[in-house]
């Protein structure tokens, strides 16, 4: 097995990471530890959003990449 080298990751898999990151976090997560309620309208709400925010933190990251080459 090859060690991990996170420049072999591309902008999308970076966007997707991102993505799921922040639905779990913002769905789920957050509401547990502030005590609200999690329902079906608030998990369908992020979805989109978190797909939105996913796409540009990873093509960020291609622009960041590069400028940087």
């Amino acid at each position: 097995m090859s060690k991990y080298d996170a420049n072999n990751i591309t902008w999308k898999q970076h966007g997707i990471g991102f993505g799921v990151f922040i639905y779990i976090l913002n769905t789920f997560v957050i509401p547990y530890f502030s005590g609200q309620e999690v329902t079906l309208e608030s998990i369908l709400f992020m979805i989109p959003i978190c797909i939105a925010a996913g796409f540009a933190f990873g093509r960020f990251r291609k622009w960041q990449a590069e400028r940087n080459n």
